[in-house]
């Protein structure tokens, strides 16, 4: 059994069919990939399309080529992988998944050649243990949290400005991504525009990022969050009008800030009580308080040192009382934006003042 098999999964798309790519191109000769590619589909909306996408994936790696001597299989962003899902959960879902990783557990035959990729796998599932088995897993990770996005985007950037041929100094490296933001692929493609302004140069400086490079969403909305967290009315808006027009903003917004709220009123009922501080949290919680932490979505003491440092100072800009109410406005916004169809931006720039301009005693 000579067979390859590749995993390739993540939150990232760009990274996960980069990485397939790869694998592709190392498989079949550029002449032979306009037969020698077999793509499947795998995003599928039920049960029964997984089981069809599954077959016709099994009956694709067992046949020959028939005008090329090297072949591959391509299971591209599987869906019903994900676990936790509608689809996934169902039963024609899972007994398609048992049944490709049985198949996968009796081996590929020499020169069959398959490679799946999706955005999340249950990590502890057999389908991924049995391709750690038997293949090789590329795992970008998924579900990451805010700060380990950023932690990893951070670490790749250095790769994709040496692949762009582009030379950065650190405060325009931390201009670029505060504008462009953490997305691997918008961060392709900004440095692309960057390059070819600069030619035939090779080094960019701040003003030349400032001069080029576009502002990301996704930069923009945590302009928002910390705006909103550091009561700086002026530059709230600034991030709300760089938003302004983008189709469903307020909504995600809306989200965005209601978690952020309940974060901040955690943290700052914690500080009230001498749990936390600037440098981490007291070891001296009460028990029945533990269990507390222990059930929220996220636990506050897992968030790492860098984010609590960036975090507690926002709390601590409102009255545990003014964050509860803060907690209602939002919530209320969100719903007047669902229920009747009111103006986003305008009810986010009201609520968001209402709350952000009141300022007591701390």
């Amino acid at each position: 059994m000579n067979g390859k098999l590749f995993l390739i999964c993540g939150d990232d798309d760009y990274l996960v069919n980069s990485a397939a790519r790869e694998r592709v191109d190392q498989l079949v000769p550029a002449a032979e990939r306009d037969y020698g590619v077999d793509i499947i589909d795998g995003r599928k909306d039920t049960g029964d399309d997984a089981a069809r996408a599954v077959r016709e994936c099994m009956e694709s790696v067992q046949m020959p080529g028939m005008f090329s001597a090297s072949k591959v299989t391509w299971l591209r962003d599987a869906t019903f992988l994900t676990g936790g899902g509608r689809v996934s959960e169902g039963a024609a879902a899972k007994a398609a998944v048992e049944r490709l990783t049985h198949w996968l557990g009796e081996g590929l035959h020499d020169g069959q050649a398959l490679v799946i990729t999706a955005a999340k796998v249950l990590r502890v599932s057999v389908f991924f243990k049995t391709c750690q088995k038997l293949g090789e897993v590329i795992d970008f990770g998924s579900g990451l949290k805010p700060w380990e996005r950023e932690r990893a985007a951070e670490e790749r950037f250095g790769m994709l400005l040496e692949q762009a041929g582009i030379q950065m100094e650190p405060p325009a490296r931390s201009e670029f991504i505060a504008r462009v933001g953490f997305d691997t692929r918008l961060q392709v493609q900004e440095l692309e525009k960057l390059r070819t302004y600069l030619h035939p140069r090779l080094s960019a400086s701040e003003s030349d990022v400032r001069e080029i490079t576009s502002i990301g969403r996704e930069a923009d909305a945590w302009d928002v969050l910390d705006a909103f967290g550091e009561r700086k009315a002026a530059d709230l808006l600034v991030a709300l009008n760089q938003l302004s027009g983008q189709r469903g903003i307020g909504i995600m917004l809306a989200a965005m800030l209601e978690k952020n709220v309940r974060d901040l009123i955690v943290l700052r009922e914690a500080h009230d009580r001498k749990w936390v501080h600037s440098g981490g949290w007291s070891g001296h919680i009460p028990p029945e308080s533990q269990v507390m932490l222990n059930t929220l979505p996220v636990n506050p003491k897992t968030v790492n040192a860098w984010a609590l440092r960036k975090k507690l100072p926002h709390a601590m800009n409102y009255t545990l009382q003014e964050l509860r109410v803060a907690r209602f406005r939002v919530l209320d916004m969100r719903e007047k934006m669902v229920s009747r169809g009111l103006p986003e931006m305008h009810l986010l720039q009201a609520t968001l003042l209402r709350i952000v301009g009141k300022q007591g005693k701390r």
